[in-house]
């Protein structure tokens, strides 16, 4: 436990401020707020295309995409709501199993090609597939359901084969982040994978990386079952730190987006028990 202090009053004041609606839901959720709660939960989760993916951007009745649908839930898992919504996260887990190649990697469906993606988003290249493959089986250990650990395995054995000691993973760091935990999850600790990957992680300079981006780190861990993990404590240390004095943390996507890394970091750090 740190010694550090957090300002929840503050956090939770720049959310009510400035939070967009589904920030305010998971914020009553967190709080356990109940007065009209499962109307807004219902009203939220109406977003869910009739195949189980969250469309792209979030934008009602568009493509259903991989990186949007793991956004919209994974907050729900720290919330510890699989049960409350089994409905709508299985069938979300169905519509990312449908994009699992024969080759064991996930991404995006070809016609994202038609909405103007991120390069990130767009199919086709390793890169982006390790990223979508990393996220996607980090996102189901936090379901905790063994009836996918083939589909578990084949992604593994996937980032196994486009591992490299001297550099890791050929992709953006977030796939790192999101692959080391799943790996020491379902590989074990002494996986010279998961050995090797963790060293990589613990020499990441934490003050480059955003409050967004550390969060997200821990939230990895905590999906593989590894929340008491040292290197969470170290992450935690940093991002308790980052709280500005209005109560925020801010994202690397703009300022737009603080209120919603600030709820994050509160749901991390209440499911962490730091509050």
């Amino acid at each position: 436990m740190s010694d550090l202090q957090i300002d929840s009053s503050k956090a939770i004041e720049f959310i009510r401020n400035k939070g967009k609606d589904g920030d305010l839901l998971k914020l009553a959720l967190m709080l356990g707020e109940n007065s009209d709660t499962q109307d807004l939960l219902l009203e939220h989760l109406e977003l869910q295309n009739s195949d189980g993916g969250i469309p792209f951007r979030m934008r009602i009745g568009s493509l259903s995409t991989i990186g949007p649908s793991i956004t919209f839930f994974k907050d729900f898992l720290i919330l510890d709501m699989k049960e409350e919504i089994k409905d709508y996260l299985y069938s979300v887990v169905n519509f990312l199993l449908m994009n699992q190649h024969e080759d064991g990697f996930f991404e995006e469906p070809q016609s994202i090609k038609n909405f103007e993606p991120s390069i990130w988003e767009t199919p086709g290249t390793d890169p982006n597939r390790i990223y979508c493959t990393a996220i996607v089986i980090n996102f189901l250990l936090g379901m905790g359901d063994d009836s996918y650990r083939d589909f578990l395995l084949k992604g593994i054995d996937y980032l196994s084969r486009n591992w490299r000691d001297d550099a890791g993973l050929k992709s953006y760091p977030h796939a790192l982040w999101n692959a080391v935990p799943s790996f020491i999850a379902i590989k074990g600790e002494d996986d010279s994978i998961s050995r090797r990957g963790l060293e990589m992680l613990q020499t990441f300079n934490l003050d480059n990386y955003p409050s967004s981006s550390l969060v997200w780190m821990i939230e990895s861990f905590i999906n593989a079952g590894l929340e008491n993990h040292s290197f969470v404590t170290r992450l935690v240390n940093v991002l308790i730190t980052r709280q500005t004095l209005d109560g925020k943390w801010e994202s690397e996507d703009g300022e737009d987006f603080d209120a919603t890394t600030t709820l994050t970091v509160l749901l991390v750090l209440k499911k962490l028990k730091y509050i």
